[in-house]
């Protein structure tokens, strides 16, 4: 089988361009019999530019077909791995375009959904001839691929031939981790990590750590880690931050050691999102690889995958700072982990088993 990815790595940074440049590194070594030639589809140079309309981004696309039409009379025609537009117009046409460029000189098509709520967009705001040629672009994929069991019926919109569930996987950030108990003398530590945007619950987090020091002053902190997605929502967050200052912070984009850092001295994660597009974060993959307690949101596929019979695991119906105070306070009363989740980690979500998954769904 050959395989033409077209899909974008980092930088920058995010869900998407890391689990691409995870299959591009692993997928050759689980599955020889697969040929995978890449084009990187490099739309984006910062967190800032994801989604927005910019003019050096045609320029990428014409490159990127070009590159497509040279490996196709190099290599003949080959199945085509794509990442699909979430619900929003601008990447709505990218996909247009480079569906209309690229099918014609492919043998099939593997959509991995990467994002979610196309499908419902275009039912609920596409027009007409847009649905239309959305159906032809992406329609009939080989195999459409999602990342949970709640984002299958969008992905079905577009009447794949084979539909699977495959979640994501992550090379072990910490494969010499030694468990270090919580100091129970100090305040529980939560941790946000991610694009620091309304949707994804920035703020949520934020004012149920308030919540949670109005109630009983100095019991958390609330380390905030990520760009923020616009000005205003950090003018929110700020004002938010000003009237407990001394229990929250902002540590910009964090990578690397910085990172691994962060969540070896947090001892919770807190990602209460909200956002359409979601579909399975890494961040909270990589939170059971460090044996962290999670609090989540009942949204999309977010929740699904993680050990349901773990009580460290909190799975928030709301945003309400009552609600996330609740269940920071409820962990912050439980023992630890003792690497239970961090097992977990290990059983399911390593590069490895994404990579081999992968393969299987390919073939």
């Amino acid at each position: 089988m050959k395989l033409l990815v077209l899909a974008q790595i980092p930088p920058p940074h995010h869900g998407q361009s890391a689990m691409v440049e995870l299959m591009l590194r692993r997928l050759p070594a689980v599955a020889p019999d697969i040929q995978v030639h890449h084009v990187n589809l490099a739309l984006s140079q910062s967190t800032a530019d994801i989604g927005q309309w910019q003019w050096g981004k045609v320029l990428a696309i014409l490159k990127a077909l070009l590159c497509v039409w040279l490996l196709t009379l190099r290599h003949g025609r080959m199945t085509l791995y794509y990442v699909p537009a979430p619900g929003k117009r601008g990447a709505l046409y990218r996909d247009l375009v480079l569906m209309l460029g690229t099918r014609v000189f492919t043998r099939g098509l593997v959509l991995h959904w990467h994002a979610t709520g196309l499908g419902h967009w275009l039912k609920t705001k596409g027009h007409g001839w847009e649905r239309l040629f959305a159906k032809w672009a992406l329609g009939g994929a080989g195999r459409s691929i999602v990342l949970g069991e709640a984002l299958r019926a969008d992905a079905a919109e577009f009447a794949p031939q084979q539909l699977v569930v495959l979640r994501n996987g992550i090379e072990d950030p910490c494969p010499e981790r030694a468990e270090a108990p919580r100091n129970r003398n100090r305040p529980l530590r939560a941790l946000f990590l991610g694009l620091c945007s309304l949707e994804k619950g920035v703020l949520s987090a934020a004012n149920g750590v308030i919540e949670a020091n109005r109630r009983n002053p100095g019991s958390i902190t609330l380390t905030v880690a990520g760009e923020f997605d616009s000005e205003e929502t950090l003018r929110e967050f700020s004002d938010a931050q000003s009237t407990s200052a001394e229990n929250i912070r902002h540590v910009g984009f964090v990578g690397g050691a910085a990172k691994q850092k962060l969540f070896e001295d947090h001892d919770v994660l807190v990602f209460p999102t909200h956002y359409p597009h979601e579909a399975h974060p890494l961040v909270i993959v990589e939170a059971l690889a460090y044996d962290l307690p999670i609090i989540v949101t009942r949204w999309n596929a977010v929740a699904e995958g993680l050990p349901e019979s773990a009580e460290e695991i909190m799975v928030i119906d709301t945003r309400e700072p009552t609600v996330l105070a609740d269940a920071l306070e409820t962990l912050a009363s439980l023992p630890e982990p003792h690497g239970r989740l961090r097992q977990y980690y290990l059983q399911h979500y390593t590069a490895d088993k994404f990579a081999q998954n992968l393969a299987s769904s390919l073939r």
